[in-house]
């Protein structure tokens, strides 16, 4: 009988890896760094890599609207629309600059999360745009035509001023118009009176990015089964009938019955990187034990495209003395709470 091939992709493994203290140690994780076989992937980010993994080679800015409709609406959500992700931000400005400080909402309570959407879906209305906004920070509308140009992805606007971000192209004079609408009704709203009276973070733009047709499905061998809680991921899976599973599960899982070929994507925004790695810890000390066993073949990705594949013969590379995995991944200078 073949041997179950898992992959896991860790997003940010680096990052956690240089989050724990120094003294730390797991042993499993080391274990599969130092003992396998290098299998990096070319990958620009953890999203390009989930594209790679799915056989995905995307010759352009990802789709990651579609695939965020997707995954929220469970269902492949209409093939002929050009969809754009309009996500919740804060902006800060000095005097010369304005700067996207962060994303999502916070610690707006949901009433207030409430507020600063249909402050958007009102503005977004008058311009003739449907706001989809079946996640509370996961918003997206469909186009009949895309723009002449590309958004920068939000990760890459991060910390930007955000005039070098926008677009110079004649049709971006109209993003930036319904942007700037949305940005004088965000001011005016209640809420965020409210919050700028109390001396509270304000949620008072929004980004358009991710824009993009939904990708077509790929050749049916790739993967059997799919274990993610990640909008672009889950998408993925959705659009190829791929069997999808929520991550937690993937922690106490034998994967039996998932076929031969199973990916788990290990994004875990919600946990600190303590609990991630020992989780993840654990996960892969019962796959290297199934390694060792030839039942199982392990392939463990980080975000950045640098992995390592662990079988059978791994085990005998004993000469391969394990050292910190903050080492091995040169996480040294990541701090808890950086981006990936």
């Amino acid at each position: 009988m073949s041997p179950l091939h898992l992959t896991i992709l860790v997003e940010d493994l680096a990052r956690l890896a240089g989050g724990v203290e120094a003294e730390l140690r797991f042993p499993a994780l080391e274990r599969a760094w130092t003992r396998g076989t290098p299998c990096n992937l070319a990958s620009k980010s953890a999203n390009h890599l989930r594209f790679s993994l799915f056989g995905i080679e995307p010759d352009g800015p990802l789709p990651v609207a579609a695939l965020t409709q997707a995954a929220q609406r469970e269902t492949v959500p209409n093939c002929g629309s050009y969809w754009l992700q309009v996500d919740p931000v804060t902006m800060w400005a000095d005097m010369a600059r304005v700067f996207m400080t962060s994303c999502g909402f916070a610690d707006l309570d949901p009433y207030e999360r409430n507020e600063v959407e249909a402050c958007v879906r009102e503005v977004l209305e008058t311009e003739g745009f449907r706001l989809h906004g079946d996640h509370p920070e996961r918003w997206c509308i469909a186009l009949e035509h895309p723009p002449g140009f590309d958004f920068t992805p939000l990760d890459e606007a991060l910390g930007m001023d955000v005039a070098e971000t926008l677009p110079d192209h004649p049709e971006a004079l109209h993003w930036r118009r319904v942007l700037t609408e949305i940005q004088v009704a965000l001011h005016n709203a209640p809420v965020n009176q409210r919050r700028r009276a109390l001396g509270k973070t304000e949620v008072n733009s929004v980004w358009f990015w991710g824009g993009g047709f939904l990708p077509q499905a790929t050749p049916s061998y790739l993967l059997d089964a799919v274990y993610s809680d990640h909008p672009v991921c889950r998408g993925l899976a959705i659009i190829n009938d791929f069997r999808l599973k929520p991550l937690a599960q993937a922690e106490s899982s034998d994967f039996a019955e998932d076929g031969q070929a199973v990916l788990v994507d290990w994004s875990w925004p919600n946990r600190s990187p303590q609990a991630s790695l020992a989780a993840l810890e654990s996960l892969v000390g019962r796959a290297l034990e199934r390694v060792r066993r030839g039942e199982w073949v392990l392939t463990l990705y980080d975000g950045s495209g640098k992995g390592r594949s662990v079988g059978a013969a791994a085990g005998r590379r004993f000469w391969r003395r394990r050292r910190p995995l903050a080492d091995l991944l040169d996480a040294k200078a990541a701090k808890p709470g950086a981006r990936g």
